[in-house]
């Protein structure tokens, strides 16, 4: 398959810093001997001869131009478009704008022992699919170890941009369809499942930890979000994109919630548009929680609410606010998003991880 890498590397390391040290470039943080990035560029390699970094301003750009240069002589550099922030769905957008590949593997900078094999299970599943991404017992996914058709981000990037949403997840929430490889198959080629462990804060590096999947999903799932005929959907976001508002789309919306959601809200005009996106939110979070994918459920909620508080509902507020935090329960993710972390799990240990391909 025709597949670029994007690894992105344009986050601020927030909790990777120390109060009172210098400030750490995440990326540059030297892991078994190398820097952490260079383990994710050589494995990214052995899967594509198209490997872009994504950095996050054009200071950053030069100085990953200069460092890597003359050992990756093939790889780009380039940074976040600029004048609309920086978040994951701006790094994935600008990839899509540079990469000319028909598919984008999209990795984090931060995972160092990601293994080869895995990406090739992700690459030779994405043929059919809008997106690809690993899925955990526990209805969590990875949208940052993900492969992406390109004409699918190109397509909905701005329209996403344009309403202020940053989750690569969208991406998944607004296809037609996706696949999802449950992590229990992905064990035949990494059995302790190493690669989806990314470095979060410095300890990590040294005092390495696992986090919470409880959940019993084996299986692989397609999911159908929008069920749409595809010209009708690039109408939509095109509308959304140019803010050039055709009220009669709507009525062919119907199976597309996450859609009719933003397409609605995009209508000053509208009587009760924010009832109505609260609504079609509602309706895409249930979909997600049949499938057993609760991390786009919880997503999809969390929107709810948002409209809900919009139109100041009281009793929808609650009753939704109520749902979020049984999700958030279920999920095992604390108050401000971050998965809670199991302490003295033991994991494979620095001889075993360090065996690389």
């Amino acid at each position: 398959m025709d597949v670029g890498v994007a690894i992105l590397s344009g986050g601020e390391n927030k909790r990777f810093q120390q109060i009172g040290s210098i400030r750490k470039n995440k990326a540059l943080e030297v892991v078994d001997n190398k820097r952490m990035i260079e383990w994710v560029i050589e494995v990214a390699y052995q899967v594509s001869n198209s490997v872009t970094v994504v950095a996050r301003e054009k200071e950053q750009e030069k100085l990953y131009s200069n460092l890597f240069s003359e050992k990756y002589p093939n790889l780009h550099v380039i940074a976040d478009m600029e004048g609309v922030g920086h978040s994951p769905l701006i790094g994935l957008a600008t990839s899509a704008r540079f990469i000319k590949k028909d598919r984008i593997l999209v990795l984090p900078c931060d995972t160092p022992y990601i293994k080869i094999d895995v990406l090739k299970m992700l690459i030779e599943k994405a043929i059919h699919f809008d997106v690809v991404t690993p899925l955990w017992p526990d209805g969590k996914i990875e949208p940052l170890i993900s492969v992406y058709k390109r004409e699918h981000i190109q397509l909905c990037y701005k329209a996403l941009l344009n309403l202020k949403r940053w989750r690569p997840s969208d991406f998944l929430r607004g296809s037609i369809k996706s696949y999802l490889i449950n992590v229990e198959n992905i064990k035949i080629f990494d059995p302790e499942l190493i690669s989806f462990y990314n470095i979060n804060y410095l300890q990590d590096i040294d005092n390495l930890t696992s986090t919470l999947h409880d959940g019993y999903i084996k299986d692989n799932k397609i999911l159908y979000p929008n069920k749409t005929d595809i010209k009708l959907m690039r109408e939509v976001i095109k509308s959304i994109s140019d803010r050039d508002r055709k009220l009669e789309l709507i009525n062919g919306l119907i199976n597309s919630p996450f859609w009719f959601a933003l397409f609605s809200m995009t209508f000053q005009e509208l009587d009760e548009k924010w009832s109505i996106a609260a609504k079609n939110f509602e309706t895409e979070a249930n979909y997600f929680i049949k499938e057993e994918v609760k991390m786009l459920a919880l997503h999809s909620l969390l929107d709810a609410l948002l409209c809900w508080k919009r139109v100041g509902s009281a009793e929808n507020i609650k009753r939704v606010a109520t749902q979020v935090e049984e999700l958030k329960s279920d999920l095992n993710i604390d108050f401000e998003g971050r998965l809670k972390v199991l302490k003295g799990i033991e994991i494979p240990s620095k001889d075993f991880i360090t065996k690389r391909e």
